[in-house]
């Protein structure tokens, strides 16, 4: 008799557990459909469709580079997460929509734009479940199309800047552009995006305390053409360097198929004069600044470190392909920190 109420017992908390858990999961509302199109001439929007309401508060979103990062509490991803509900109806100005759980109860929506996006570019809005019209609850993103930098492949006219005698002279390299997109993240976060972000960040920087920068790219561009072979690419990076370059960084992600390799690291060639020196104090302002893992200052024949004609370094900011390091490299505060170590290392490499 006792071992029979205990079995009872024991199907009630079973029950009871099941119960519950079911009335908490359905407590997140399952996002159903995300669709994206032109209102205008003027407005794209993005609809993303629910099962249940959510809070304007619950709804974050945030502009890196040409990506649009949403992230939502109290939502679950259901199936849309395979993007088998996904319908991008503007793929001149839209590449890519990626949806996933980063969390219980939180979503992480991407929206992968062809063109560079201005940090006010978009407004945000929730509107409720309406029955009565079946129509579900929706997050409206309303991107402003003027606010887009397109037509990223068409390049734009060099400055020709001029040197005097004394200045100091910086190539930044943002490594791939254009066709090639470089490795890409499992949220899809792409090297391109990445190493342009914090070139552009580290420029500012280094002209702000007066030396003078050459960028290979300012731009989403082949430097050389589309599709261009990779020797043809790398030497058209390395034409932009002026006689009177001091110093040639490129700046890359790292990547692998283990998706839990992890950190930074920095590389010279033995054949580039004075590399070494700047590939230690990169990493040294990397490891102190961007606190990742340091895997060291390694020595490599890379293409563009091997034959500039200027000390020069490559640096590895971190691995795309690890989900958290993604995550830090598409988030611009963390951009700003590694454009600050960068240029901290350029000016150490002067003082002395």
């Amino acid at each position: 008799m006792v071992k029979k109420f205990f079995q009872c017992l024991s199907l009630l908390v079973v029950l009871s557990l099941a119960i519950f858990g079911t009335a908490a999961a359905k407590s997140n509302a399952e996002i159903t459909n995300i669709k994206a199109y032109d209102i205008n001439d003027e407005i794209l929007r993005i609809e993303i469709s629910l099962d249940g309401n959510v809070k304007l508060e619950d709804v974050q979103a945030k502009i890196t580079g040409s990506m649009l990062t949403i992230s939502m509490d109290r939502t679950t991803p259901g199936r849309i997460s395979k993007l088998s509900g996904t319908k991008i109806q503007t793929e001149k100005l839209i590449k890519k929509i990626t949806v996933k759980e980063t969390a219980i109860g939180h979503t992480k929506i991407r929206v992968s734009f062809k063109a560079m996006l201005e940090d006010e570019a978009y407004k945000m809005s929730v509107q409720p479940a309406n029955r009565s019209e079946k129509q579900p609850a929706q997050v409206i993103i309303d991107v402003t199309k003027n606010e887009l930098k397109t037509e990223p492949d068409k390049k734009v006219p060099e400055e020709k800047q001029k040197f005097k005698v004394g200045d100091k002279v910086i190539v930044l390299d943002a490594g791939h552009g254009g066709s090639d997109t470089g490795a890409v993240g499992p949220h899809g976060l792409t090297e391109k995006e990445v190493t342009l972000a914090v070139a552009l960040k580290t420029e500012k920087i280094l002209k702000n305390a007066g030396m003078k920068v050459v960028m290979t790219r300012k731009t989403d561009i082949d430097v050389a053409s589309p599709n261009a072979s990779n020797s043809v690419e790398l030497q058209a990076r390395l034409d932009k360097a002026p006689p009177q370059a001091n110093l040639f960084i490129s700046i890359h992600c790292n990547a692998f198929s283990n998706p839990n390799s992890h950190g930074m690291e920095t590389y010279y060639s033995n054949a580039n004069s004075g590399g070494q020196r700047l590939a230690q104090l990169l990493n040294e302002e990397l490891a102190k600044h961007g606190k990742l893992f340091n895997r060291g200052v390694k020595a490599a024949n890379f293409y563009v470190i091997k034959r500039a004609n200027c000390p020069a370094s490559l640096i590895e900011l971190g691995f795309i392909t690890n989900t958290a390091e993604e995550e830090l490299l598409a988030d611009e505060h963390y951009q700003n920190i590694l454009a600050g170590a960068i240029a901290n290392a350029v000016k150490r490499y002067f003082m002395n």
